[in-house]
């Protein structure tokens, strides 16, 4: 397995019940499994994980060979990030959702580490709190992006320069 994700892994599992934009990735890189595993079913990408995602999960860690629990932990995190990767080359991609307060996980841990060169003193945490939306308001400002603080489609592609 690769030890290499983008984002990298952020250390909570996903499982049905869990949302927001890590869940949202997850679904991502399932829909972009369709590819290899043509078996899988086509997510819709919502940020939250039910029991289609849950299920996808399955079929995906039983067709990747490992255990099939319907979890997304570090190795499925890899392995869907490696079958995305081999296609479309490594790093990020947006991850279906915007980014808003209140959201946690290894996308808002990443959208942070972005946003220090302009928000030196922001904390790489995982959480969107109201330091984070403030980075990316004054973001949004210097790009003359709308700042509303939420971290969206144009945000997301002018901060990992897509």
């Amino acid at each position: 397995m690769a030890s290499y994700a983008q984002p990298a892994y952020g250390g909570t599992l996903l499982r049905q019940g869990s949302d927001g934009p890590d869940v949202a990735l997850v679904q991502q890189w399932l829909n972009e499994a369709q590819k290899r595993y043509p078996e899988l079913p086509k997510l819709t990408v919502d940020g939250r994980f039910g029991p289609d995602t849950a299920k996808a999960v399955r079929m995906f860690q039983k067709l990747a060979g490992l255990s099939a629990d319907g979890i997304v932990g570090p190795d499925t995190w890899d392995a869907l990030y490696d079958g995305y990767a081999a296609v479309h080359g490594g790093g990020e991609i947006w991850p279906g959702i915007s980014l808003r307060a209140g959201d946690t996980g290894a996308t808002v841990r990443s959208a942070q580490q972005k946003l220090r060169f302009l928000v030196p003193w922001l904390a790489a945490d995982g959480r969107y709190g109201p330091d984070t939306k403030e980075a990316v308001t004054a973001y949004q400002v210097t790009k003359d992006l709308k700042p509303d603080g939420i971290l969206g489609y144009n945000t997301w592609y002018s901060l990992y320069g897509a």
